[in-house]
């Protein structure tokens, strides 16, 4: 069998007719999006996108081992989703037209544990009704967003324009006071610019409802301890007596006590993890690809492609069958940069960020 014959057979999954099918339908595709040294990620069930290799490179390696069998979608080749139809006729469908409003409205539900179709919340809800919890009132306010139309006929609600402009906000590198002028402009803009918020901070509280905010903790500032729970309301250090504050003027409490207020020396910012945990199980996309680790892998046992191949890994499971047995149940890897508990580098950072990475989740999303 010669080699074009093969290129014919090994098909991959993908919605766009305009592709020719086969390697080299997607290497003429993916040539265009060539690093400045001539190279591209490689998608085979081997490097899963996470290595950059030349084209003859990646030919040969989706020839030998595949493509992914889930990258239907070429994000990391120049294919955004948008470019990929939801249906082959060229009629307007409704899935089409509704599919922005649809999925922030499900994103809300997801995000309170809702399954979008709870006779208990329909469109006669009135948030204003006395009686539901702050979580709840919450859901209305948010799915209340998420159903509002900037203007009559556009394709973006308010919340899917909050949540595009913070994603372009954090790719982008944007400031606050970048953020804060475009917001004056688009009030101007838009019609009912009005009901758009009017400050970065008044839009991220529009976002936090969904729960993924964070919490402050004042620390001390030789890191004795954290004025946390019954420490909270502490001006000083219980080990050291070093005060929390850098500077700061007394203020007269309702007990008529003097409370020192101020900007407190060090600050960690936690965000808490539970919430997001629940967040990942709450979609029913995110849910299924929480046992992507036990059920999507390809397993090799000659390649070490995903840390649930490694050693420490199985040796984990052996020890713990129970766990091992759910694939459920969530892995978590720590990782830091510059933090330096003996003292012992050379370093001057003040902001030592520590990540846990959720390793159920596909490589590429982790």
């Amino acid at each position: 069998m010669d080699l074009n014959t093969i290129k014919e057979k090994l098909t991959f999954p993908i919605k766009a007719p305009q592709y020719r099918v086969g390697v080299d339908g997607f290497m003429r595709f993916a040539n265009n999006t060539l690093t400045h040294d001539g190279r591209l990620r490689c998608p085979c069930v081997k490097c899963v996108n996470n290595k950059l290799l030349n084209p003859d490179e990646v030919n040969y390696h989706l020839l030998q081992y595949r493509i992914m069998r889930n990258y239907s979608t070429w994000v990391f080749h120049g294919e955004s989703v948008d470019q990929v139809p939801t249906s082959t006729s060229t009629e307007p469908t409704v899935e089409k037209e509704t599919l922005t409003h649809m999925d922030l409205r499900q994103l809300v539900h997801d995000a309170f544990g809702h399954s979008g179709d709870d006779p208990y919340i329909g469109d006669n809800m009135d948030e204003s009704i006395p009686g539901p919890n702050k979580e709840a009132q919450s859901f209305y306010s948010l799915l209340k967003d998420a159903e509002q139309e900037l203007w009559p006929g556009c394709e973006l609600t308010l919340i899917s324009l909050l949540v595009l402009l913070f994603h372009i906000k954090s790719t982008n590198k944007w400031t606050n006071k970048s953020f804060n002028d475009l917001l004056q402009i688009l009030i101007r803009a838009i019609p009912h610019g009005a009901n758009l918020p009017k400050s970065f901070a008044e839009a991220k509280k529009v976002v936090e409802k969904l729960g993924l905010g964070y919490v402050k903790i004042h620390a001390c500032p030789n890191h004795c301890q954290l004025f946390w729970k019954d420490k909270v309301n502490d001006d000083t250090c219980s080990v050291c007596g070093a005060s929390k504050w850098k500077s700061g003027k007394e203020q007269s409490t309702s007990m008529g006590r003097k409370k020192k207020k101020g900007v407190p020396t060090k600050v960690l910012r936690y965000f808490p993890l539970k919430p997001r945990l629940k967040r990942l199980y709450m979609s029913k996309h995110t849910a299924a690809l929480m046992r992507w680790h036990d059920e999507e892998r390809t397993k090799d046992d000659n390649v070490l492609a995903h840390p649930a191949d490694s050693e420490a890994w199985k040796s984990f499971d052996t020890r713990y069958p129970e766990f091992g047995d759910e694939s459920r149940n969530i892995r978590l890897g720590l990782a830091s940069d510059g933090f330096n508990p003996f003292g012992v580098m050379s370093s001057t950072y003040s902001c030592w960020p520590v990540v846990l990475v959720p390793y159920n989740l596909p490589p590429w999303m982790c």
